[in-house]
């Protein structure tokens, strides 16, 4: 309960004030909130969505909340703690980071300048991901072949099935076998300070797109292990590249549903051309985030 009331809590307070007294049974079951203009709140409760007057426990305040235009851009001014261009980088790529590692979906009308990139123009959308301090349960056959030499993991699943979660419980059991870990950090969701999480004896780049991070962390940390959550495109993959030809081992996070989405992505293709890839662990989904689902080597 305590993280969805901190993540509502960054919103207008025409927006906390109803969404703090959703029952608290209720509340600790939802991972996203859904603000679009013109249109109800859904939720997503333990995987599924649903609009506000199907959710159990719901005020009908909540259910009756309709953001207008200028309601959606407020919202924004208050996500961005009330300064909007500080977070114009996060925001060209289509999220913002909250206190205690909530991520919150952009969506809206973006203009592409070739001098300044990309700038939002009109905000249409607001997802807010509730992040929650969940422990992963490591099955054995991912313990055991984390104990040996494995030179590439993947970690696939659909979003929302915790990737984020896996890379936490990975990173600490590594560290516990006395290994040197550096976990690239992009958007600070790993470890946050406001979820009390307690972070284990890692090294944490944060705040750097991956590529750059990861070569940093290469030339500065000297690890035996790097983790990185959400692995982009083919420049991740080069900046991976020279740390497996470094005798580095490495574990990355992607979106994909099943292990055919996951073998057709280029970035997982490239990786296995160069013999990058050892195996890919896919997570169980929506409804159980954090579990393994398969361990499948290649």
């Amino acid at each position: 309960m305590d993280e969805y009331l901190q993540a509502v809590g960054a919103l207008p307070a025409f927006l906390a004030r109803p969404l703090s007294r959703i029952a608290p049974g209720t509340a600790a079951q939802i991972h996203e909130i859904r603000l679009r203009a013109g249109c109800p709140v859904w939720f997503n409760r333990n995987g599924a969505l649903c609009p506000a007057g199907e959710l159990p426990g719901c005020p009908a305040e909540v259910g009756a909340l309709r953001p207008t235009q200028p309601q959606m851009e407020e919202a924004l001014y208050a996500l961005c703690g009330g300064s909007v261009p500080t977070h114009q980088a996060e925001l060209a790529e289509g999220y913002l980071t909250l206190p205690g590692g909530h991520r919150v979906g952009v969506g809206g009308r973006y203009l592409f300048h070739p001098r300044e990139g990309v700038v939002l123009q009109a905000v249409y959308s607001l997802n807010v991901r509730v992040a929650r301090a969940r422990q992963a349960v490591l099955p054995p056959c991912l313990a055991q072949l984390l104990q040996t030499r494995f030179t590439g993991l993947l970690v696939a699943g659909e979003p929302d099935s915790g990737k984020t979660t896996l890379l936490r419980g990975m990173a600490a059991f590594l560290a516990g076998l006395g290994r040197a870990v550096a976990v690239i950090d992009e958007r600070a969701e790993f470890w946050p300070e406001q979820l009390g999480v307690a972070r284990p004896p890692v090294d944490v780049v944060a705040g750097l797109p991956k590529a750059r991070a990861v070569q940093m962390a290469l030339r500065t940390l000297a690890p035996q292990a790097v983790l990185l959550d959400e692995l982009g495109g083919l420049e991740e993959v080069r900046g991976l590249e020279q740390g497996f030809f470094s005798g580095v081992d490495y574990v990355a996070s992607l979106h994909a549903a099943t292990l055919e989405e996951a073998l057709r992505r280029p970035q997982v293709a490239s990786m296995r051309e160069k013999g990058m890839v050892r195996a890919i662990v896919m997570l169980a989904g929506r409804r159980a985030p954090g579990q393994v689902a398969g361990v499948h080597r290649l």
